[in-house]
């Protein structure tokens, strides 16, 4: 039997993002979900709970304990998450993780709360511009890039993700991202009816990073779809290795943590009681 890839590889690997897109949880049953798995092998896996602000209030008035990260994107007020961030960080019995804010004018207010900030900057070269803003930080601030596509954004292209990762790593930044890695390998998802989008695995943006560490092909690990091929390398990781690689891809956010999770057990990377 094939053995097992260090488990750092995918310790709070997946943001819980139930509330946003495509899942759409309501709040309750994202928190019911939570509640469910505390305790469990597959809580092992994922991070925190990702909230707007708009449900900010709500989620404070549960008494399960949340650890929340309050997310903004670029059409809400800055003001708007940092207040709700604070009311998140003043609650008794609830922890604030963090904050993802867009790239827009005044974000590094967000610092003041001495919690992670996670900036969200557009795919391509605009937003590579960006990145060095976020280095001058020192660890205070992580990148953030969108890789699920949107009603105004695609699936951003192999060149710009793999010029992203290569342009952190060289930074020496960390980053998150967001959208559209349900799955470990890539893949093609839809059909000719729904239209077809090729989407990204998050064993190859880990190994992605790993490539760009190393001075590898990074596009290659972006777009490399033979099973056999990424699980013996995910599985060749060293501890080391593990914990390098994900000190640069800190995490990603998912509406349901169970896909993830569990093609990680189709593909025997963890044992099949932790799905």
């Amino acid at each position: 039997m094939p053995s097992l890839p260090t488990r750092t590889l995918f310790t709070q690997l997946v943001d819980d993002a139930a509330v946003f897109p495509p899942g759409n949880f309501s709040l309750s049953e994202a928190i019911d979900r939570r509640s469910a798995r505390r305790g469990t092998p597959a809580s092992d896996f994922v991070g925190p709970l990702l909230l707007p602000p708009r449900l900010i209030d709500e989620a404070l008035e549960d008494h399960s304990g949340l650890v929340i990260t309050v997310v903004g994107r670029r059409e809400t007020p800055l003001d708007e998450v940092i207040a709700a961030a604070e009311n998140v960080a003043d609650a008794a019995g609830h922890a604030l993780s963090g904050l993802e804010v867009a790239a827009v004018d005044g974000w590094e207010k967000a610092l003041d709360l001495s919690v992670p900030v996670a900036v969200e900057v557009p795919a391509g070269a605009a937003g590579r511009d960006l990145l060095p803003g976020i280095a001058d930080h020192e660890g205070q601030v992580i990148a953030k890039l969108r890789t699920g596509s949107t009603p105004a954004n695609d699936v951003p292209s192999v060149p710009d993700t793999a010029a992203f990762i290569t342009e952190c790593v060289q930074l020496g930044i960390a980053f998150k991202l967001t959208g559209g890695l349900h799955r470990a390998i890539a893949h093609t998802a839809g059909d000719h009816a729904t239209g077809a989008e090729e989407q990204y695995g998050f064993l190859g943006i880990l190994l992605a990073v790993q490539a760009a560490l190393l001075g590898g092909d990074v596009s290659a690990a972006l777009t490399d779809r033979d099973e056999t091929s990424v699980t013996d390398a995910i599985r060749a990781m060293s501890e080391a290795d593990a914990m390098t690689v994900r000190n640069v891809f800190t995490s990603f956010g998912c509406c349901d943590v169970f896909d993830p999770i569990h093609d990680l057990a189709a593909l025997g990377l963890i044992p099949e009681r932790n799905a």
